[in-house]
C-alpha cells in the first residue's frame, strides 16, 4: 500500500494543480455562458420550489419546515450523487494527461471534488433564499457544516477513487452505478422525512447515505449531528479508505494500460 499512499501524499504537496485544474474546468464547462454555473442553481431553485409544493402536501407536511429539510437534502444530495455518477469517467476522460504527464492520479480526483464542490458552493444561494423566505435564522449548529462537510469529502474521495478503479477497468459499471444512485434517491430520506417510516426501519438504518446526509443537512436545519452519524461515518471512511488503497496500490500500474 505504500506506493498508493505516496501517491497520496505527492497528490497532497502538489494542492496548487488539482485546485487550479478544479477551478479551470468549472471555467471551461460554462465557457461563453452569461450566467456560468449559476444555471444549475436556477434550474435547482425551480425544482425544490415546484417539489416542495408537491411533497410537502403528499407527506402533509407544515411548508415552513419540509421546504428547508428538502432543500438542504436535494443540494447535498446533488452533490454527493453528481460525484459518484461522473467519478465513472474520470480516468477516461484525463486519458490524455495520464498518458503524457506524470502526476499522481490522486491528482485528478481531487480535481473532480474541487469541481463540484464549487459547484455546491454556487448552490448555496438557495440555501439561504429559503432562509430569508421562511425568516429563519442559523444558530450555532450551522458551524458544524464545517467539519461535517470534510468527513463527507473523505468519504466522496474513496468512494470516487474505487468507482474510477472499477470502471475504467470494467465498463459495465457505469450504468450500474446510475442506476444504483436512481433507486437511492427514493430510498433516502431526501424528499421525505425520517420519521413517516420510522427510526427502526430498515431503510433508514442500513442506508449509509442517511448519515452522510446527516453529516452536512442538520447543521443547515439548526440540529446537533447525532453522535452515531459521526462514528459510522468514521467507520465507513476507515474501512473504505483501507480497502480502496490496496485495490488501488495493486493496479495502479495498469490504468494507462485500460485506457486503450
Amino acid at each position: 500500500m505504500s506506493s498508493a499512499i505516496q501517491d497520496i501524499l505527492l497528490a497532497v504537496q502538489q494542492y496548487r494543480v488539482w485546485l487550479h485544474l478544479g477551478w479551470l474546468e468549472v471555467k471551461q464547462r460554462y465557457r461563453r455562458s452569461v450566467l456560468g454555473p449559476w444555471w444549475i442553481s436556477i434550474s435547482m431553485l425551480i425544482f425544490i420550489a415546484a417539489m416542495s409544493k408537491i411533497f410537502s402536501h403528499l407527506f402533509h407536511q407544515n411548508v415552513a419546515e419540509y421546504v428547508p429539510f428538502f432543500t438542504a437534502g436535494f443540494m447535498f444530495w446533488s452533490f454527493i450523487s453528481s460525484s459518484i455518477m461522473e467519478s465513472t469517467e474520470i480516468f477516461r476522460a484525463n486519458s490524455g494527461f495520464i498518458k503524457q504527464i506524470k502526476l499522481p492520479y490522486t491528482t485528478y480526483i481531487l480535481k473532480f471534488l474541487v469541481k463540484n464542490t464549487i459547484v455546491l458552493g454556487h448552490n448555496f444561494i438557495i440555501y439561504f433564499l429559503v432562509l430569508a423566505a421562511f425568516k429563519l435564522n442559523p444558530n450555532w449548529p450551522f458551524l458544524f457544516v464545517f467539519p461535517g462537510m470534510l468527513l463527507l469529502i473523505i468519504n466522496l474521495y474513496w468512494m470516487s477513487l474505487l468507482i474510477a478503479l472499477l470502471s475504467t477497468r470494467f465498463r459495465d459499471i457505469t450504468p450500474i452505478v446510475t442506476s444504483c444512485m436512481q433507486i437511492l434517491f427514493f430510498i433516502t430520506p431526501i424528499s421525505w422525512t425520517p420519521k413517516l417510516l420510522g427510526t427502526e426501519s430498515l431503510i433508514v438504518r442500513l442506508n449509509p447515505f442517511v448519515y452522510l446526509l446527516d453529516l452536512v443537512r442538520n447543521p443547515l436545519l439548526g440540529r446537533e449531528i447525532p453522535l452515531s452519524s459521526w462514528s459510522i461515518c468514521s467507520c465507513i471512511a476507515g474501512i473504505g479508505i483501507v480497502a480502496t488503497l490496496l485495490l488501488f496500490d495493486r493496479v495502479r500500474t495498469r490504468i494507462p494500460f485500460w485506457l486503450d
